[in-house]
């Protein structure tokens, strides 16, 4: 699914633009997944997070798998965040990349491997946030598994939630297996979930459901609840968002039939 930042409520208002997350490959909110983009199959995404009272910067990413092969893969991801306010959109402007040992590629019951970094910004104490993660994913028959942990590597000022700060946390998510119904205008659905624990702005749990129309246009949309609930009424006026994600892939070569 993508992914999203914050800023401290302070920072947030003093350059009049409130962050998502940077969007390499997610599940819902979260980096919790051992999926890696194709080799030279682009992504684009389009995030928001909205509410009745405010809402994130919009994300508009692309995300790119640049590794051949079948057992070890990679990609390398930018995000452009606008809204800017009364700032230029390098600052905020960041970058991901992950490298991913793919789940059964030496053993069956291998279960996935992957590691990578987030929310790599050029704007001190507005887009450094440096989000280092660490994954395992599985696939059951009842659905994709995955766990993780992070830590970031960036500003103190964007690590500061309302306890003080907080850079370390778990995560977890799951995915359904494909609800198959080819129908026209609606190929399948697939349900997902995943959470962050922390007292920071990556903190939250959320959840929903992807409608692909076709098997590379989905709608990704579903409700998030941010954990540290004093930091995001001060800052945002609400705990809770609403998230739409767009997502496009297309093949930049033509495979062989």
């Amino acid at each position: 699914m993508k992914r999203a930042l914050a800023a401290v409520a302070v920072v947030a208002l003093s350059v009049s633009a409130q962050r998502a997350h940077a969007t390499p490959s997610t599940v819902f909110w979260t980096p919790a997944t051992t999926y890696t983009q194709p080799y030279l199959v682009p992504h684009l995404t389009y995030d928001t997070y909205v509410s009745e009272r405010s809402a994130l910067q919009n994300d508009y990413g692309l995300t790119l798998g640049v590794l051949p092969g079948t057992k070890m893969l990679g990609e390398v991801g930018v995000d452009f965040f606008l809204p800017t306010g009364d700032r230029g959109v390098f600052d905020f402007t960041q970058l991901n990349a992950k490298v991913t040992l793919a789940e059964g590629a030496f053993a069956k019951w291998q279960p996935g491997v992957s590691v990578g970094i987030m929310g790599v910004g050029f704007e001190e104490d507005v887009s450094d946030y440096h989000l280092l993660h660490f994954d395992l994913g599985k696939t059951f028959r009842f659905g994709t598994v995955a766990a993780g942990v992070y830590h970031g590597l960036g500003s103190k000022v964007l690590w500061t939630g309302s306890d003080g700060e907080e850079r370390t946390g778990v995560m977890a998510s799951y995915t359904s297996p494909d609800l198959v119904l080819d129908l026209p205008g609606l190929n399948k659905i697939v349900l997902g979930a995943d959470v962050a624990t922390g007292q920071n702005w990556f903190g939250a749990i959320g959840g929903g459901a992807a409608f692909f129309f076709t098997p590379a246009v989905s709608l990704l949309t579903g409700p998030l609840w941010f954990l540290d609930g004093d930091y995001y009424e001060g800052g945002y006026g609400t705990d809770f968002m609403w998230t739409f994600q767009l997502d496009v892939d297309f093949d930049l070569i033509k495979k062989k039939s």
